[in-house]
């Protein structure tokens, strides 16, 4: 019996959520600044080379194999979407986040075979023309608390004296596009297609899956949320199992605390485990998550009976398929 393979669509979330959910109000002009930097982006040599180097209608990315891949077997996909740390053009920060080293580890990948796409963006992780509401005092005030502090501190930045922005525009429906054509091209599990990443990325996650519900059988975000005026019932019936850091100063954990108690009134499939004593800088505890500890606070809830509650993050992840 043949066993199927998981396609990873990985990296290029993080770094590149929508101008509307930017959770790093500095990050254009950090990124900017390194782009201009002469000191090359330093990438472990062993991910350079399980990680090829391509390009799609000029957003380049790169692609892992599964192990031992071969044909006539179907594999998994992951999409991770990188953060403002990935931003560019470089096809080197949007591999340098640490799950893809995770991911290219010699037991997980004979554990699990998959392809893993990392894209990369110098915009967002969001549909092209996908902006948010004008931000005025009476939209403001219909957010809750935590988003309107967000915006407010993304408005005052955005005015600062030498803010570079963006280029205008998402990149997340070139994803989409990709992934289509990785389908093509290769053997892909289309009922298992994972999307997963952090910050900017964790928006970018969220976004993906309220733009493209039906495509994904599960997804991981950390440190990210979903903007008030869009609704999270309707990706409902997709597994999710996010994380946040309960000290997080860049992104605040009630974005996440929210959408999960939205998710439970909807009657969605979500675990949410809260990191207390954790800030920002979780993914690396979320990506290689073994199951709870009491003792520290990381506790994982479950937002109904629908949710699995296997432990293991990535045995968890690869257990879902589209529903």
């Amino acid at each position: 019996m043949k066993r199927a393979i998981v396609l990873i669509v990985a990296g290029a979330l993080i770094a590149g959520a929508a101008h509307a959910q930017d959770p790093e109000p500095g990050a254009a002009k950090k990124a900017s600044a390194k782009a201009g930097a002469t000191k090359k982006t330093e990438v472990d040599p062993r991910l350079l080379e399980l990680y090829e180097a391509r390009d799609f209608h000029g957003m380049p990315y790169r692609l892992m194999k599964p192990v031992d891949f071969r044909a006539g077997m179907t594999y998994p996909l992951i999409v991770s979407l990188h953060g403002a740390g990935g931003l560019g053009s470089d096809n080197l920060k949007n591999i340098r986040v640490g799950w893809t080293g995770i991911l290219a580890g010699d037991e997980l990948r004979r554990e699990h075979p998959c392809f893993v796409v990392a894209p990369q963006t110098a915009k967002r992780w969001s549909m092209d023309g996908d902006e948010a509401p004008e931000m005025t005092e009476e939209n403001l005030k219909t957010y809750p608390e935590a988003w309107r502090r967000f915006y407010q501190r993304r408005m005052t930045a955005k005015t600062a004296p030498g803010k570079e922005e963006r280029p205008a525009g998402g990149d997340l429906g070139k994803v989409f596009d990709l992934i289509a054509a990785l389908e093509d091209e290769f053997p892909v599990d289309r009922d298992r297609i994972y999307v997963l990443s952090h910050s900017m990325g964790g928006m970018g996650t969220w976004n993906a899956l309220y733009e493209k519900p039906g495509l994904f059988a599960a997804a991981i975000p950390t440190a990210g949320g979903l903007p008030p005026w869009k609704d999270p019932g309707k990706f409902a019936s997709v597994p999710v199992w996010a994380f946040h850091g309960a000290d997080d100063p860049t992104v605040p954990v009630e974005f996440t605390r929210t959408l999960f108690e939205a998710m439970t009134r909807c009657g969605g499939s979500m675990k949410y485990t809260e990191l207390r004593g954790v800030n920002h800088g979780l993914n690396t505890i979320a990506f290689a998550y073994h199951g709870d500890d009491e003792a520290k606070g990381w506790i994982t809830k479950s937002s109904g009976d629908r949710c699995d509650r296997e432990g293991d993050v990535w045995d968890w992840l690869f257990r879902q398929k589209r529903r």
